[in-house]
């Protein structure tokens, strides 16, 4: 079933408004990107059948500074746990995953990276790019046939007022496009196995979903999630 776009706007209306009543704490306090992180677990769990999820919400996970973040709440053997800020470890660090379905003695089964960039974008677009395939490549060094994603959103313009910059959209497309559709876990790491790319235009009220490259569309990116892990576990599907 594609992604609800309906509930996707009215998340980044949120995520709007959010930023805009105070854009320092929105930014460090994660209260912006958490919402579209809530957005990403929902869908994923509609993709899959929540009768197959133990969903585990985020005040259940330990949160401490310093300590890895594992769930305080039981775990159900005979569900996959559905879970945000788990810590997994990768091949040259641990990671805490944004988003990550887990198999209790099987380990990660999807994984989903979130981040956003409302400003200073051309200056670490090329940063975060880097960084965001390196971490690709340490979970998939770990967990091969792991099914691995990404949601970048970049907006059309600031949210701020009076903040200008030109930001290309076109250029973080043609980038995100070399980066994804691994299919075959037997490929090369440096690539997720699907990457959706949210460029908004949040001048509008509600916010303008920007059409992306079909290979990079948040509308059948849970679903491509879901198949690919099927493809690769034929006799343990979701």
């Amino acid at each position: 079933m594609p992604a609800d776009l309906g509930n996707l706007v009215t998340c980044l209306a949120n995520m709007k408004a959010t930023y805009l009543a105070d854009p320092t704490a929105a930014v460090r306090g994660q209260t912006f990107i958490y919402q579209l992180h809530k957005y990403c677990v929902e869908e994923l769990n509609k993709a899959i059948g929540s009768d197959k999820v133990q969903k585990i919400d985020l005040a259940d996970m330990k949160q401490s500074a310093g300590q890895l973040h594992y769930p305080t709440a039981p775990i159900n053997p005979k569900k996959y746990q559905l879970m945000q800020e788990v810590t997994l470890f990768g091949s040259h660090k641990n990671k805490d995953e944004d988003i990550a379905l887990t198999h209790f003695a099987n380990g990660p089964q999807i994984a989903i990276g979130v981040r956003s960039q409302v400003s200073s974008v051309g200056k670490n677009l090329e940063n975060y790019y880097e960084g965001i395939i390196g971490e690709c490549i340490s979970l998939h060094d770990r967990f091969p046939m792991a099914t691995l994603g990404y949601v970048y959103l970049l907006p059309k313009n600031p949210i701020k007022p009076g903040l200008v910059e030109d930001i290309d959209l076109d250029r973080a497309e043609s980038l995100f496009r070399k980066i994804t559709e691994r299919n075959d876990w037997h490929s090369p790491n440096d690539k997720y196995e699907h990457f959706a790319f949210l460029k908004v235009d949040f001048s509008t009220d509600p916010p303008y979903i920007i059409p992306s490259a079909a290979e990079l569309s948040i509308e059948s990116f849970f679903d491509k999630l879901v198949a690919t892990h099927n493809d690769r576990n034929l006799f343990n599907q979701l």
